[in-house]
C-alpha cells in the first residue's frame, strides 16, 4: 500500500514564499547494499548524459538559483562543491541510499533530502522557524533557526531547515526499508524539476533497492 504524507503549508509560508512549491515522495521495503556492478554502470551512464554541455548549463544554472538563495540568507550552499566533485570525479560510491540522494540532486540541479519515513511522527508543516528555534542535525549538532528560516516540521519538532539541512531523529541508515526523499525549492526552480528528481530517486530504489509502491506529490503554496 502506498504511504502517502500528509503535508500542511502554513499561512506565513504562503504569504512569504508563494512561489517555492515543496515535493515529496515515498517507497516500501527498500533492500539497503552498499556496492552493485549494475548499479555502479547505471551511475557511469547516467553521469555520461549529465555531462553533456547544454544539459549540464541547465543543472548549473538551477544550482546557481539555490546557491543565490543561500547567500540572501548568510549561507553557504552544499550543491555547487557537490557538482564540482561530481564533474570532476563522478558520482560516489557509499551506498545505495546516499548515492540515490547525490545522482537525484546532481542530475537535477535540485536540493533534496532522503530520510527514513518510520522515523517522522504525525502529519507534516512546512512552515518558517521563529528567531532562535533549534533542532538536532545528523551530527548531533544543535542548529539554531534565523527568524523566516524554511522548515518542515512534523507533529513533534522542526526535522530539517531548507539551509541548514535534515535533522537527527528521521536520519537514514542501513536497516532503513520504508524511505522518503523531499526536495525543497529556490526561487527558479520550477514545479517540473522537482517532480523529475523525485521520480529519478524513487525509480532508483525501485530498480536497484527493490522497493515497492511508490508515491509522490508536488505542493504548491
Amino acid at each position: 500500500m502506498q504511504r502517502e504524507v500528509s503535508l500542511t503549508i502554513t499561512h506565513a509560508y504562503r504569504q512569504r514564499f508563494p512561489d517555492l512549491p515543496f515535493g515529496i515522495g515515498t517507497i516500501q521495503g527498500c533492500t539497503f547494499f552498499e556496492k552493485s556492478e549494475a548499479f555502479k554502470l547505471y551511475k557511469r551512464e547516467l553521469l555520461r548524459k549529465m555531462k553533456r554541455r547544454a544539459y549540464l548549463a541547465e543543472v548549473e544554472g538551477r544550482i546557481n538559483l539555490y546557491d543565490h538563495f543561500f547567500q540572501e540568507w548568510g549561507y553557504t550552499c552544499p550543491l555547487p562543491g557537490h557538482l564540482k566533485r561530481t564533474v570532476e570525479m563522478g558520482f560516489p560510491i557509499h551506498n545505495l541510499y546516499i548515492d540515490t540522494h547525490v545522482m537525484a540532486e546532481m542530475y537535477h540541479g535540485i536540493l533534496m533530502a532522503i530520510q527514513d519515513l518510520d522515523r517522522f511522527e504525525g502529519s507534516w508543516r512546512l512552515d518558517l522557524a521563529t528567531e532562535g528555534e533549534t533542532f538536532d542535525a545528523v551530527s548531533g549538532k544543535a542548529m539554531i533557526c534565523k527568524r523566516d528560516e524554511i522548515i518542515l516540521r512534523d507533529e513533534k519538532e522542526i526535522v530539517c531547515s531548507l539551509f541548514q539541512g535534515p535533522d537527527f531523529k528521521t536520519r537514514i541508515d542501513s536497516s532503513s526499508r520504508n524511505i522518503v526523499v523531499y526536495v525543497f525549492t529556490a526561487p527558479g526552480i520550477g514545479e517540473e524539476h522537482v517532480s523529475n528528481g523525485i521520480r529519478l530517486a524513487l525509480e532508483i530504489l525501485e530498480k536497484f533497492g527493490g522497493g515497492q509502491e511508490p508515491w509522490w506529490k508536488v505542493f504548491k503554496p
